[in-house]
């Protein structure tokens, strides 16, 4: 019996500690945890932005016009030797080096075309010197022919009329014939004046195609047009340049070879995926920092938004190109340097705001439920922008309302 009731204590006692420990867990649970204290504070909203650093201005260097296909008939030309990106260059220095091979291959084909053309030429000129002399000498001898007929004529009126009839006939046939002879002269001289015409011409082109291959061959050697720090474009299909790209040599189409960036005034280039472009415009604030200056923060506006969205190969959906504008520059700013652009959505010093874990969604509204003595109370609100753990409540809560944070759970 004594050792029965010793169990029996034993296991109240063990009871008690449970309750105990229960009723101790449910005291020091802090209130936070299921509730928040709507209060006014300084509220901020970012949306943060991966961008790259550019001049506002810049010179372009493009493909040199002497290179242009339409002139030499060569489309694209290999890069061979280039400057490092990011080099700092003089006015004159050299930038890039293109294969010349396509074209001294078509010069060389044109110097053979050339020699042709010009063995042609000569030919013809001979052959012109030697036809118009014979027919020279045959207008002279039958001028001679009509000097004897002429003499033959005039005696002819000692003759009977038939002799006389007979010698008339023959003069006038000569001078038909110095007339025929006249006129086939300047047939012939014309037709072999369009035909050496016609060889200098071809001459001529061949010997300008010629200076025009020597001087693309030149313009294969590019300069920096002015001082600055070098920084490479994408060839037409996209491939950062360097050796053995290609460069497509057709002013229109051949996108820039370079840029030589204005770094005194700067802007960020960057990209907004298309659920988020809603949330900005033109004017806003931008708090920009950059990973390879350390505490170095600019701020700067948005002065840009792209109406057309793009496929970009670091997005899995649609994006709009953002450019912000600097307030100022920094002696540490290179081209092309990663920027963390913070586009500050809201920015207020006394603001009502709200867990993002306390409101709901339903049917295009949103509530929260209030912490009151008659229980959970279900309230609309209406919000504004939002960041990563609270949204801006416009109306609908007063300072000191109790929101129940995962008020889903709390209804379990």
């Amino acid at each position: 019996m004594a050792i029965k009731r010793k169990h029996i204590f034993t296991a109240t006692a063990v009871l008690c500690i449970i309750v105990a420990a229960v009723v101790a867990k449910s005291v020091s649970t802090p209130v936070s945890e299921k509730y928040f204290v709507v209060e006014k504070g300084p509220f901020e909203a970012i949306l943060n932005c991966k961008g790259e650093i550019k001049g506002m201005k810049s010179i372009e260097i493009l493909t040199p016009p002497d290179l242009d296909y339409r002139n030499t008939r060569v489309s694209t030309l290999k890069v061979i030797d280039l400057v490092q990106d990011g080099k700092y260059v003089k006015k004159g220095d050299f930038i890039m080096r293109l294969d010349a091979s396509p074209l001294n291959s078509r010069m060389r084909e044109v110097m053979q075309q050339l020699e042709t053309e010009q063995a042609d030429l000569n030919n013809a000129k001979i052959d012109s010197t030697v036809s118009l002399t014979e027919l020279r000498e045959g207008i002279k001898n039958a001028k001679i022919d009509l000097e004897y007929n002429k003499i033959d004529l005039e005696q002819s009126i000692y003759e009977s009329a038939a002799y006389q009839r007979k010698a008339q006939m023959t003069y006038l046939k000569a001078e038909n014939a110095i007339s025929k002879k006249q006129r086939d002269y300047r047939q012939e001289q014309n037709k072999l004046e369009v035909r050496v015409s016609r060889l200098e011409n071809s001459v001529k082109k061949s010997q300008q195609l010629i200076e025009t291959y020597q001087k693309a061959i030149s313009a294969t050697r590019i300069t920096a047009p002015e001082d600055g720090i070098i920084i490479f474009g994408n060839s037409y299909d996209g491939t950062k340049y360097a050796q053995d790209v290609s460069v497509l040599v057709y002013s229109e189409l051949s996108p820039p070879i370079a840029t030589l960036p204005d770094m005194s005034e700067v802007i960020s280039e960057t990209f907004v995926k298309e659920i988020d472009i809603s949330k900005i415009k033109v004017g806003d604030p931008v708090r920009v920092s950059f990973d390879a200056l350390e505490n170095v923060v600019i701020y700067g506006k948005i002065s840009s938004i792209a109406r057309i969205g793009e496929d970009h190969k670091d997005f899995d959906m649609k994006v709009f190109k953002v450019i912000v504008h600097l307030d100022e520059s920094n002696e540490g700013l290179k081209p092309a340097m990663s920027s963390n652009n913070d586009i500050i959505l809201a920015n207020k010093t006394e603001a009502l705001f709200a867990p993002l874990s306390a409101v709901i969604k339903d049917k295009g509204e949103y509530f929260v439920y209030l912490s009151t003595k008659d229980g959970m109370q279900k309230t609309a609100i209406v919000t504004g922008v939002e960041n990563e753990e609270f949204v801006l409540v416009e109306s609908g809560l007063e300072e000191g309302d109790k929101v129940i944070l995962n008020p889903q759970l709390e209804a379990l």
